[in-house]
């Protein structure tokens, strides 16, 4: 693809932004998009370009994500071109930007006749005045390439201070957290690259390039899902519940962990999440806020008030709805889930609703509802047609605490008792120091786990901090980030020169074991998978605590093999296969392994033993939202 300009990149950004606000149907309401059904190509790029937005270091030029971006869009219009009949390679045609005011001024037009809510107005206006002043201070440096490289050797101080101001005068809320992180970010690189400068040689030598190839490799990591890739499967002005898309549809290399789904449920303070039930078994996990779940099992209702860090099992055809009890704070569920019918798909049946959510009931015929009722059908008609807000909707004060009351015969989870909830930051951790803990729930331990094999995990490392590598025995974790950010390094052997290896092998060759790198950068929301067997570090960012939550399929049986630090595998291996497998002395290969003195969690790149000193019980409970 030709070089990509910032006019490009400006009109790009500009006019989809407007298009898509203009149509608010599609972007911000998105309803029940149901299973199989496939945005469109616009719809695809304005959700690129929103994940882009979040983790684009340089304010004045195209990142490689955003160039992927347009290269998958371009190419989704060609394959809609060819299926019309149209051209093969016809190129997509951007329009050029000329005028600063003039395109300001049209921008500020089609604000005005946008027909979504004053947030969308609020939000379009702002993209119009940072476009219009990113362009001006361009033609007063002239534009090029030149002015980029200037802009990174200006006082990171100053910039970091403009930034965070910039941010506190136009975000609000989540929008203003992730504006201050990229501040952060930003501020951390420049500090970075100016010590390679003054170290004179002590890194890499093009810091520009190696970040574009680090965004590169983020776009084709078969492991790593941005937080856009979770599509919003039902949205209400009270709430949402998206669905991460199939594993296979990444990447052939996940067709182990197909058969399971991951999903988020965000709901509003005092809401009720209609009654349904699933053709899936599925695990829950609170992440936020407080609530009360409750589901029909053996003809038996079961209701839980829940809290942050309970796990909660629900079987699959159970009918189940909750609440969010709390006047303030919203409630976040994650939920693994299992599929029963179809594998990797799964269907929600709402018995109850009518127009939004459709009732299940309304597709039989009148003479089945008639005769299974005993009740006329100008009644059923309207028991089954009311409903027309959606899944997640308000209730009074006085319904929220009627259904807040426990069932007589719920009890929490007590390992091999019960099938209730339970608590996992509760108990003692797995892993813990003063850089970072681990906490896991077994299910060797649990009743609720053993029938799926399915262990839950919350992972909270210290700010600065880090894991140290290890690899997991027999278990596939599928991993949420529910706060702070960071990133991972994993070693994969699939990655690495695939095809060749693959005509050598059919073609009886040896080969060389080679292994490749896959790594990501992490933000509330995004999830990743580490298969079993591979080693893999994460580490947390210099300004918050990285916190997540695993699913681990396979989970029974499942050990966790340090490969540094003070209780690494290599301390069990005598020292005459050390010698020969190192090819080095026996002496000098103990030496190395045992030099760090810290075990599970260590101090991160560049960090002393002082800092991980901070935030140990009260790091653990700071959970957070999304």
């Amino acid at each position: 693809m030709a070089m990509i300009n910032l006019n490009t990149r400006l009109s790009l950004l500009l006019l989809l932004t407007l298009s898509l606000l203009l149509l608010p149907s599609h972007c911000y309401t998105n309803p029940q998009l149901q299973e199989g059904e496939e945005e469109s190509a616009e719809e695809g790029l304005f959700k690129c370009f929103v994940s882009c937005e979040k983790r684009r270091e340089n304010e004045h030029e195209l990142s490689q994500c955003e160039k992927r971006c347009v290269r998958e869009y371009q190419e989704r219009k060609r394959e809609e071109r060819e299926e019309r009949g149209g051209r093969r390679g016809e190129e997509t045609v951007v329009p050029k930007i000329d005028e600063p005011r003039k395109v300001y001024e049209q921008c500020l037009s089609q604000c005005g006749k946008t027909e979504g809510s004053r947030q969308q107005f609020d939000q379009c206006r702002r993209i119009c005045e940072r476009q219009y002043e990113q362009q001006q201070q361009r033609e007063k440096r002239g534009g090029g390439e030149g002015t980029i490289e200037n802009h990174h050797r200006r006082d990171p101080e100053q910039q970091y201070k403009q930034c965070q101001s910039r941010c506190a005068r136009e975000e609000r809320g989540e929008q203003r957290q992730y504006c201050q992180q990229k501040c952060q970010w930003e501020y951390e690189r420049q500090k970075r690259e100016q010590g390679r400068e003054q170290g004179g040689g002590g890194g890499s030598t093009n810091p520009r390039k190696e970040r574009e190839e680090e965004e590169e490799q983020e776009g084709k990591n078969p492991y790593f899902f941005e937080s856009q890739r979770f599509d919003s499967k039902y949205r209400t002005e009270e709430g949402n519940v998206k669905v991460l898309e199939r594993f296979s549809k990444k990447s052939e290399l996940l067709q182990g962990v197909d058969n399971y789904r991951l999903a988020v449920l965000e709901a509003n303070p005092n809401t009720f999440v209609l009654p349904h039930h699933f053709d899936a078994e599925s695990v829950l996990v609170v992440a936020g806020g407080k609530g009360t779940i409750s589901y029909v099992w053996q003809n038996r209702r079961k209701s839980y008030n829940v809290k942050l860090g309970d796990v909660m099992r629900v079987p699959a055809g159970s009918i189940v709805y909750l609440v969010n009890r709390d006047d303030n704070e919203k409630l976040y569920v994650l939920k693994l889930l299992q599929p029963v019918n179809t594998p990797g798909r799964f269907k929600e049946y709402f018995g109850v609703g009518g127009e939004n959510p459709e009732s299940f009931y309304r597709t039989f015929s009148n003479e089945i509802l008639e005769a299974a009722f005993n009740v006329p059908s100008d009644r059923l008609k309207r028991l089954f047609g009311q409903q027309k807000k959606g899944v997640i909707i308000r209730a009074s004060k006085e319904q929220i605490r009627a259904l807040s009351q426990e069932s007589e015969e719920s009890s929490r989870g007590r390992r091999e008792e019960s099938w209730g909830p339970f608590n996992l930051l509760e108990g003692r951790p797995l892993f813990s120091n003063r850089y970072g803990q681990y906490f896991e729930a077994s299910p060797n331990d649990y009743q609720q786990l053993k029938d799926l094999d399915v262990s839950v995990g919350f992972m909270n490392i210290n700010k600065g901090g880090m894991v140290a590598p290890y690899y997991n025995s027999r278990s596939t974790k599928l991993v949420l980030v529910v706060g702070g950010n960071g990133r991972f390094e994993m070693a994969c052997p699939h990655r690495s020169a695939r095809s060749k290896q693959g005509r050598k092998e059919r073609q009886g060759e040896t080969t060389d074991v080679r292994y490749q790198r896959v790594s990501a950068r992490l933000s509330i929301g995004d999830a990743f998978i580490v298969p079993a067997g591979h080693p893999i570090a994460m580490i947390a960012s210099q300004d918050s605590n990285l916190q997540l939550v695993s699913f681990g399929i396979k989970g029974s049986y499942n050990q966790k093999y340090f490969l540094a630090g003070q209780d690494n595998i290599w301390n069990q291996v005598e020292s005459e296969a050390k010698e020969l497998s190192f090819k080095m002395p026996a002496r000098e290969v103990e030496e190395i392994f045992r030099r760090q003195e810290q075990s599970y969690f260590l101090p991160g790149p560049g960090q002393g033993e002082e800092r991980g000193k901070e935030h140990y019980v009260a790091s653990i409970l700071d959970f957070v939202g999304f």
